[in-house]
């Protein structure tokens, strides 16, 4: 079908011509020790602290290994 008149036809189609992908690149390469810091985060001595004062709020039920709140506390 031809242009109307006073327009230009420069392509057809809804996509555009220098369209940038969209695709993710590639993952990041993190250190093979990153994880060790979000570990010793997590066993933090405040960090534990805190969780020990939640479940012993909420009156944690024994855990996997089989200790209850006070046998946990006599424990540590």
């Amino acid at each position: 079908m031809p242009a109307p008149e006073g327009r230009v036809a420069e392509r057809e189609g809804e996509a555009l011509p220098n369209a940038i992908s969209d695709e993710t690149g590639l993952p990041r390469q993190e250190p093979e020790d990153a994880g060790r810091n979000l570990l010793a985060q997590a066993f933090a001595r405040e960090n534990m602290q805190r969780a020990w004062k939640r479940v012993k709020a909420n009156k944690g039920s024994a855990g996997v290994d089989g200790l209850d709140i006070a046998q946990t506390a006599e424990h540590l």
